[in-house]
């Protein structure tokens, strides 16, 4: 089976149903970009077939829009997808926007974008569109050819969302939609949209930040019972993006090359649909993971830094994996190490930075300190093995 097909809706180019995301790429120990392994990661997407690669502003802190331009530069510009997005909460007036979109240029070394966004937006950056022009300065780049399709990342409510496509018109959208956060964040209802509006759909955290990579035993269960290992929890999570036939495209972060190789076999070998009985599977799996309260973190990382040490993400995945796989010891291990080194919600200071930054929403001081009241106990009884 072809990894690419020709996506006519709006775009009428060949495009790949896997995207390879910058985001998550691997990296040394000072946090920089391990671009050998990397580079070498592009090139094997590449060599199978993905021709649409994504990327952003403030990846790896501004390194990874730098890295991809470099790594792509050795193969023909036509033959594939440059993605990237505008960082919106920077823009504070046109002649900014003009700055940082020229920077982008320069650091990604093309002089096109195929497919740019506006990055990550919601009910408290709609105003931004119009308050600094951001709409109709991208217009004129793309009627100047500068870019190609233009677009939208979204974390937001369905109002806003519905509001975008009432007000503007889009060649694409950029959407959080996996087979949990169909219902879990009313995802459903932003992708019946792009179809209302026949407009393709890009799926972002198809595997929802590795949580759908690492599922519950009990979904684990449901998954092996029905076939076996045929394909891994990810893999599954990636059959279900790609089911859905306004998807043009399925983001993929990947960190490892073991993760190329599997989200390659997955789109070359299997089939396009999900058989009935797969689809009912995956819905008894999902209801397991939603019978579980568990905070809905990606670790993405926009919530970061925070001023009081806090180390957020990693606090809220110790707490995840312990919703997950009760075990006392080690959320009590994991918790004690965040503690020690000054990282633990206790020191939450609920000055309110980080939440209006969430794209998921969470109201963080709040889980922050509901969370420590729930797991500090277990650091207590196991404080002396930290």
């Amino acid at each position: 089976m072809n990894i690419k097909r020709t996506f006519d809706k709006r775009l009428g180019v060949e495009i790949s149903q896997l995207g390879f995301g910058a985001m998550r790429l691997p990296t040394l120990d000072n946090g920089k970009i391990d671009w050998e392994k990397s580079a070498k990661m592009i090139d094997r997407a590449y060599e199978a077939g993905v021709n649409y690669f994504d990327t952003a502003y403030p990846y790896h802190n501004g390194e990874s829009e730098v890295f991809l331009g470099e790594t792509l530069k050795k193969y023909p510009r036509e033959s594939f997808h440059f993605a990237t997005k505008l960082p919106t909460w920077m823009i504070d007036s046109k002649q900014t926007m003009a700055e940082i979109f020229n920077e982008q240029f320069n650091k990604c070394g093309v002089d096109y974008f195929d497919f740019y966004m506006l990055h990550s937006l919601g009910e408290d950056r709609y105003d931004l569109i119009d308050r600094h022009g951001i709409y109709d300065f991208l217009f004129e780049q793309k009627r100047a050819g500068r870019i190609k399709f233009l677009g939208f990342s979204y974390h937001g409510d369905y109002e806003t969302f519905k509001r975008l496509f009432d007000n503007y018109k889009w060649d694409f959208a950029m959407i959080q939609y996996n087979y949990v956060d169909e219902i879990l964040l009313d995802a459903g209802k932003l992708y019946d949209i792009t179809v209302k509006h026949d407009v393709p759909c890009v799926v972002m955290e198809p595997i929802r930040g590795s949580f759908l990579a690492n599922p519950p035993q009990a979904t684990l269960d449901e998954m092996q019972k029905f076939e076996g290992d045929q394909y891994s929890p990810a893999g599954w999570a990636l059959r279900w993006c790609r089911d859905k036939a306004n998807t043009a495209v399925t983001i993929s972060g990947m960190s490892t090359m073991e993760q190329v190789e599997e989200n390659i076999r997955v789109f070359a070998q299997s089939p396009d649909r999900l058989t009935a009985p797969e689809s009912a599977m995956l819905e008894r799996a999902r209801d397991i993971m939603l019978a579980i309260k568990t905070i809905p973190c990606t670790y993405c990382g926009y919530c970061m830094d925070c001023p009081a040490g806090v180390d957020i993400p990693r606090v809220f995945e110790v707490y995840n994996q312990y919703k997950l796989f009760p075990n006392e010891f080690r959320v009590g291990i994991g918790y004690g190490r965040l503690v020690r080194d000054g990282k633990g919600a206790e020191h939450c200071t609920h000055c309110g930075i980080c939440a209006p930054l969430c794209p998921q929403n969470i109201e963080i001081p709040k889980r922050l300190a509901a969370l420590h009241e729930e797991i500090e106990p277990f650091r207590q009884k196991f404080i002396s093995s930290v």
